[in-house]
């Protein structure tokens, strides 16, 4: 692996998209639908660089089984090193037809600890998103990125926030869950629309297969959820224990191609390669 050093080579396309990939509880999977997506779009061709600010709780760090980082996201907001510099090139590991860039979080308690403190300063707040544009012009403008995905923290945290202001396309991952749903309602109409006047697109994921056991039940569910958040269900996954006993370990495409939670994933890319 390396860090990112010179011109990615250039897709045929020319999609710049940043998108954010939010949720307002933890445990919907985030995590594993960002970091699979994220993949499966270089597989196809593209250059994609797939950012972690879960600075609560980092896991891409393990999902990647990576240790020894010389440069962390925590070191680019500080201004500690460049951007280019905490970028890891994963693209000969996954046999990836584009370049497959990823920035990982510190996941050491004294890292969290310094972020959730920093997190507590607006005046910090409002530099590092300054930065994060900054740093998405710059890996679309010199370095070729066509996609830039932030995994972000649950919930109110103002990292997310940033990651949300700088994104083209807003993801909302929930769970059939009631409190999950209510919760979701709420940080849709009070924050995306009113105060950041965004308008995120639902992922419904781990959904019981009791639920999806007809195509029509798929079509009821989507609507009903549609319906009832105001917004539009792009995805809708069933919980399949072979992702679940994989446990994060790797990444669930690579291991299963033909299996219909990596053909979820696939549909997924399909509509990020949509243009706005």
């Amino acid at each position: 692996m390396a860090q990112l050093i010179g011109r990615s080579r250039r897709h045929e396309g020319t999609l710049n998209k940043a998108i954010t990939i939010h949720s307002f509880k933890g445990g919907t999977g985030k995590s594993n639908l960002s970091a699979n997506t994220a993949l499966n779009l270089a597989k196809r061709g593209w250059n994609v660089a797939l950012l972690d600010f879960d600075f609560r709780a980092p896991s891409l760090n393990a999902l990647f089984q990576l240790n020894g980082v010389e440069y962390y996201i925590n070191d680019w907001l500080a201004q500690r090193c460049e951007l280019p510099e905490v970028l890891i090139d994963f693209s000969d590991q996954f046999k990836t037809k584009g370049r497959f860039y990823i920035g990982f979080t510190n996941p050491t308690a004294a890292a969290i600890n310094e972020m959730t403190m920093y997190s507590l300063n607006e005046e910090w707040q409002a530099r590092v998103l300054q930065l994060v544009l900054d740093g998405r012009d710059l890996l679309f403008e010199r370095y070729g990125v066509n996609f830039e995905i932030f995994d972000t923290s649950p919930g109110f945290a103002l990292s997310s926030i940033n990651a949300i202001l700088a994104a083209d396309e807003l993801m909302i991952v929930i769970k059939m869950d009631q409190l999950d749903i209510v919760g979701t309602k709420h940080l849709i109409k009070g924050v995306y629309n009113q105060t950041l006047g965004k308008r995120p697109k639902l992922i419904v994921n781990k959904v019981p297969c009791s639920m999806l056991e007809s195509t029509e039940d798929y079509h009821r569910l989507k609507e009903k959820l549609s319906q009832h958040l105001g917004i539009e269900v792009i995805s809708i996954i069933p919980c399949f224990c072979e992702v679940m006993e994989n446990m994060s370990q790797s990444l669930f495409i690579e291991k299963a191609p033909e299996h219909q939670f990596s053909q979820s994933i696939d549909q997924l890319a399909s509509h990020f390669e949509m243009a706005n």
